[in-house]
């Protein structure tokens, strides 16, 4: 990675370190949308699919390789050595959870344009090569009925 790139990785970490210094947990919620303006300008459209986005994300090579598995009530997807990895690595070096992913808030608002319901971001579960993103979708009444 050039030095360029390994200055602005710095930059967002140290800035989202910044904001998370200031306001605690809770500002991770007020980056959710962080990434979709990218997105959704990139594909040309305000709405996408699940499917549309990981294959863009493939395509264009913001990481080797995603698995999706979704239920009725919880999204999760496992990307392989995403673009943003080296961020990632800078906040679990001081032994903190990523404040933001804005591949899982492409993700969250593609869900969100399909069922109309905010799902929220889970922990990131991580390992060497991947992260494991997951997001619980938010149901109505009638998913707690049975």
């Amino acid at each position: 990675m050039s030095d360029i790139n390994n200055f602005k990785d710095q930059l967002l970490f140290e800035v989202q370190k910044a904001f998370y210094d200031e306001r605690g947990m809770g500002a991770k919620y007020r980056l959710t949308l962080a990434g979709v303006p990218y997105i959704t300008a990139q594909l040309g459209k305000k709405e996408y699919t699940v499917d549309e986005l990981k294959d863009w994300l493939l395509k264009n090579k913001f990481c080797e390789g995603i698995e999706i598995e979704e239920g009725e009530l919880q999204f999760n997807a496992k990307v392989k050595n995403c673009c943003l990895k080296s961020i990632r690595n800078a906040f679990t070096d001081n032994g903190m959870q990523p404040l933001s992913c804005p591949i899982a808030n492409m993700f969250m608002y593609a869900i969100e344009l399909i069922n109309g319901l905010s799902p929220e971001l889970l922990p990131i579960n991580i390992d060497e090569e991947y992260c494991g993103l997951g997001c619980a979708k938010m149901a109505d009444s009638s998913v707690v009925e049975g």
